[in-house]
């Protein structure tokens, strides 16, 4: 590995870290109430992601949780705090994304399938087909959508950090 990629990855990882610490900060001085069945159900995805990650790699979940000596209903109890952070936090930033009138376009879902059919080797055809489905394009826009509440909170937080530097008269300029 060159130098350069180590020097990306380690960017990458701290932007990646600052990112989280600033949606931990914004989701720290929120107040959130949401019924349980809300971590019930991302619990469950979480568990059907885990099932289907094994099933492509050609195990399943029931022989996972043998090898490490647990139930499914452990499993679940051991979920269920990062589900109840993960709800917590998609509704946080649903709020600041309509606070701050964050929208996704077509055109944005159009160039991020774009992008990912880039990278497609083979069966761009039947890809593109799936990636454009009403379902497929409700992911994508939610996951850009995400992603630009993300930069917009860490834009803020990155101008207020500045500005705590800087002597009163500099902030009263801009």
């Amino acid at each position: 590995m060159c130098i350069r990629d180590r020097k990306l990855r380690a960017e990458a990882r701290a932007k990646a870290d600052f990112e989280e610490k600033v949606i931990d900060a914004v989701v720290a001085t929120a107040k959130v109430e949401f019924p349980p069945v809300l971590v019930e159900a991302e619990v469950q995805r979480m568990m059907n992601e885990q099932a289907r990650q094994f099933a492509q790699q050609g195990a399943n979940l029931e022989e996972y949780l043998k090898s490490i000596n647990k139930t499914e209903e452990q499993l679940h109890e051991e979920l269920h705090p990062l589900a109840a952070r993960r709800v917590t936090q998609s509704l946080v930033l649903g709020k600041v994304a309509e606070v701050e009138k964050i929208a996704v376009d077509d055109k944005e879902i159009d160039n991020e399938i774009a992008a990912m059919l880039q990278n497609a080797a083979d069966k761009k055809g039947e890809l593109q087909k799936a990636l454009n489905s009403p379902p497929s394009r409700d992911s994508i826009r939610q996951i850009l959508l995400t992603r630009k509440t993300v930069e917009r909170l860490v834009e803020i937080a990155t101008s207020k950090k500045e500005r705590k530097g800087k002597p009163k008269k500099e902030v009263d300029k801009k």
